[in-house]
């Protein structure tokens, strides 16, 4: 998928969060915070296009699983094309993720959730609502790994996360936040 489609997906779905791929800079600092020797069950929200998807899958195990929430059709076109049985979509928003996993899944728990959701395009009702699931569906020192553009959701984080971690990273367009909660 090219720049243009994604540009095109961010000005006609009000979901979308980025109008460009995220860089691989921001995808390395991410994706550092995880340890994926012991990573079992991860989730990411909003995948898009599967830039930080792709990435997941070359550095997880072989026997992890990796559950994507995507609302966006034209992205989970995409996706599909990603050939990995580790790999289960869900056409969903990330809010119901608890709950699908549950009932779908038998899952209670997990490793890891990266993000890539627009917290900010959310009231705040919501942006509390997905972060406190988040957090219950976490393992004891589970992380919720995700960048944004803004420090909107740090105070959100602060009072729900037992540490809290903010990493700038100037190099992405715009320059973007990775917030790190860990349970």
């Amino acid at each position: 998928m090219t720049e243009k489609i994604l540009i095109r997906e961010f000005i006609k779905d009000k979901k979308v969060g980025a109008a460009f791929s995220t860089t691989k800079h921001v995808i390395k600092k991410m994706l550092g915070n995880i340890d994926f020797d012991k990573a079992n069950i991860l989730l990411e929200y909003g995948p898009g296009k599967g830039v930080i998807t792709t990435h997941l899958l070359e550095l997880m195990r072989k026997d992890a699983v990796l559950y994507v929430f995507e609302t966006n059709e034209r992205f989970i076109k995409e996706l599909l094309n990603i050939s990995d049985k580790r790999l289960v979509i869900i056409n969903a928003d990330a809010e119901n993720a608890r709950t699908i996993l549950k009932n779908r899944y038998k899952i209670n728990k997990v490793d890891y959730v990266i993000s890539t959701i627009p917290f900010t395009f959310f009231d705040r009702r919501k942006r509390k609502r997905v972060i406190t699931k988040t957090y219950n569906l976490l393992n004891e020192n589970g992380k919720f790994i995700t960048y944004q553009y803004t420090g909107l959701i740090y105070q959100l984080l602060k009072q729900k996360f037992h540490q809290t971690r903010v990493i700038a990273t100037l190099l992405n367009i715009p320059p973007a936040i990775i917030f790190i909660g860990i349970k």
